[in-house]
């Protein structure tokens, strides 16, 4: 307030020195982000006591905010994603909702939104009462999500329902808004994916777009449309054919499912953005996004990818010692007409199970007394039993999406090295040691 520098103004506030200042603080900073988590442990009771107390000073002369202020300018948050340049490939980009982000209604009423140019990044404005988008036609009708909702009593109360991000598939949130409708409607991933295919600085269509009611987009978007491979199971099996991003070209081993891992981390400071000046709120938001950037760790997504293929490569050998123990080898010749006879008969269950709506497992198909053994048996004629040729399907798309996925692997490997700006100046307040979470997982397979 006095014209104090910013280094000398929070000394005074904490009565430290400068050398100590800056990690104890940040400390505070970070605690004021979990402060309404529930230490179990009785001997941490009179430490969160202490926090507790200090937070509130520090937060009655806005010292965390001064700080959150001296952060930014001191250190250089990423405004982009240092592996989404994959050359022809094109990026995935993933969009979903977070639906336990409410704001309070009744708080700062005369503030309702903040403008349009001082958004800061990643927020990107979505115009709800200009366009109103509707489901595509003969979309898979087992979700709600993206149909207009209605609105209860519950709802009137908050002005904020939920909050919709788009990020790529490393884990980098490319534009969010706040979800201002009473459920979470089409118009949200349609100008937000907009919004982040022009920060890329790629065309749409290049995109491959994942989300979980990706059937109900339709025209409405010209990239490429998938379903997450967990979502995939609550669509129809027609929908689950064209949809899913197990048969979508150029995903090669991806889930999809990188908004649920993100929200693991987002969901905790639900419970304090609720009551939050809207304004604050979104500036605490962009903070919020712009440290869970820094903890990204592009090194350990490569090194999760690679181990990955390595599972995906000992299970494609796991298949072939089963297809060898269950038909014996009868030369090269044999195996290539094997292997066009197991892509006919693939084609042949796609017909069938889009005709008849129906899943079939793998148990049933390999039952030679099942109906479904009967009619794939009528469709193909070969010496080879339909188990083995099962197998030989299953060997042929793991080794489709496997080369894919080494393909983007490669590529993404290539733009991190040509990458040469640093995304944070302070390499040893945000260590590996410091955090365990890296935006990716070990067990992305199916």
């Amino acid at each position: 307030k006095d014209g104090t520098p910013l280094n000398q103004a929070v000394t005074l506030a904490c009565g430290c020195s400068d050398e100590a200042v800056f990690g104890d603080v940040q400390i505070v900073d970070a605690y004021g982000g979990y402060h309404t988590a529930c230490l179990k442990s009785c001997t941490l009771q009179h430490y969160r006591s202490f926090l507790r107390d200090l937070y509130y000073d520090l937060k009655r002369y806005n010292t965390i905010g001064y700080f959150r202020q001296f952060m930014s300018s001191i250190v250089k948050f990423p405004t982009s994603c240092a592996m989404c340049t994959t050359g022809d490939l094109g990026p995935i980009l993933h969009g979903d909702a977070l639906m336990g982000w409410k704001h309070r209604a009744s708080v700062a009423p005369g503030l309702a939104s903040v403008p349009i140019g001082d958004l800061p990044f990643p927020f990107a404005h979505v115009d709800v009462a200009s366009e109103n988008i509707a489901p595509a036609s003969g979309a898979c009708p087992n979700w709600t999500a993206g149909e207009t909702s209605r609105i209860t009593t519950s709802s009137r109360k908050l002005d904020v329902t939920g909050f919709f991000i788009v990020a790529c598939r490393h884990g980098f949130i490319w534009a969010c808004s706040d979800v201002r409708t009473p459920g979470e409607q089409l118009v949200y991933p349609v100008k937000l994916l907009k919004a982040a295919v022009q920060r890329i600085g790629v065309p749409e269509e290049a995109v491959t777009f994942v989300y979980d009611v990706a059937c109900k987009l339709g025209n409405k978007v010209t990239s490429k449309l998938a379903v997450p491979v967990f979502h995939a199971y609550g669509h129809e099996s027609k929908c689950r054919l064209n949809n899913s991003i197990r048969v979508v070209s150029g995903t090669g081993i991806t889930d999809g499912e990188i908004c649920e891992r993100i929200f693991s981390f987002l969901r905790p400071f639900g419970r304090i953005l609720k009551e939050m000046r809207i304004d604050r709120r979104t500036r605490l938001v962009s903070h919020i996004i712009n440290m869970y950037h820094l903890r990204l760790n592009p090194d350990a997504w490569i090194k999760s990818r690679q181990k990955l293929l390595e599972k995906k490569d000992q299970l494609v050998i796991q298949h072939v010692n089963e297809i060898n123990r269950l038909q014996p080898r009868h030369g090269i010749h044999q195996y290539r007409l094997l292997l066009r006879k197991a892509k006919k008969l693939a084609l042949e269950m796609n017909q069938l199970r889009s005709l008849n709506g129906n899943q079939y497992s793998i148990a049933t198909l390999r039952d030679t007394t099942s109906e479904a053994y009967s009619r794939l048996d009528r469709h193909v004629s070969r010496r080879f039993p339909i188990p083995v040729q099962l197998l030989v399907i299953e060997v042929y798309i793991l080794s489709i999406r496997s080369t894919e996925e080494r393909r983007r692997v490669n590529a993404e490997q290539s733009s991190l090295m040509t990458k040469t700006e640093s995304v944070c100046d302070f390499p040893e307040y945000f260590s590996e040691s410091s955090s365990s979470f890296s935006g990716v997982s070990d067990s992305e397979d199916e």
